[in-house]
């Protein structure tokens, strides 16, 4: 399913019309059907991920109990325990990014833990760690300090591992 083109297509739909999709999506995911399927395909102690609507991303996790509509997993590197809803698990591996509506960074192409910068109240840049995702400004997390940013003064950094790949090394002419 191509997320970007459904999401271009609903910013034109009115709340009201919102607010009914969302009623029959639940409608889908609380299916017994779809929740059967989602079981069946579920054994405890299976790695999974699954997607935290919160954070924007995906969790890596040991499945430690399946319940009627709910899964306890215990998230990887810690020993956090939470019960999430079945349909959260991404079972298919589908990718969840979604490239920015508009130009810059959006809400929902962020993720916590984004490593991003802004251009602070001295025109110094800055740069930190997405920490919170709120509706109109992200928590920003810079040495010790948290700023709350406009998404629209954001913009993504690459480290220099993540963006390896993405440079050509150069060659220097034969003198």
């Amino acid at each position: 399913m191509n997320y970007n083109l459904v999401l271009s297509e609903l910013e034109q739909a009115s709340t009201f019309e919102l607010f009914r999709l969302q009623s029959a999506i639940n409608t889908l995911l609380e299916d017994p059907a779809r929740i059967a399927a989602i079981k069946h395909q579920l054994h405890p102690g299976m790695e999974i991920s699954y997607f935290h609507g919160q954070e924007n991303r995906l969790v890596s996790a040991r499945l430690l109990e399946i319940r009627k509509t709910r899964a306890v997993i215990q998230e990887d590197g810690s020993s956090k325990r939470w019960t999430i809803p079945l349909y959260t698990i991404n079972l298919e591996q589908s990718d969840t990014d979604l490239a920015p509506q508009k130009q810059g960074v959006d809400r929902l192409s962020l993720r916590i833990d984004d490593r991003v910068g802004f251009r602070g109240k001295h025109n110094e840049e800055l740069f930190g760690a997405v920490i919170k995702l709120n509706p109109k400004r992200a928590k920003i997390r810079v040495a010790d300090t948290i700023w709350s940013v406009p998404y629209s003064m954001l913009f993504t950094v690459i480290d220099g591992e993540q963006g390896a790949d993405l440079f050509i090394p150069a060659t220097l002419p034969d003198r």
